[in-house]
């Protein structure tokens, strides 16, 4: 019994040591990288959904002051 516990310790030690460098491995090579979507988003993005953003921005920051403010 206690030699199986050991092997199943062993074994699920070294896939998760595999996984965690096949994951480091994608995320150095660039695997995770969109820059096709990077740069559409500044190509594509007008005055009008920057001001839009911008509105958005300032909309959630008053919401939060108005919350911090509000007796509890």
């Amino acid at each position: 019994m206690n030699s199986v516990l050991m092997l199943e310790l062993a074994v699920g030690v070294i896939v998760s040591f595999t996984l965690l460098g096949i994951f480091i491995w994608a995320a150095k090579s660039g695997q995770f990288d969109d820059k096709k979507k990077q740069m559409d988003g500044l190509l594509f993005d007008g005055p009008e959904e920057l001001q839009r953003a911008y509105e958005r921005e300032q909309k959630i920051k008053k919401l939060k002051e108005k919350k911090a403010q509000e007796p509890k």
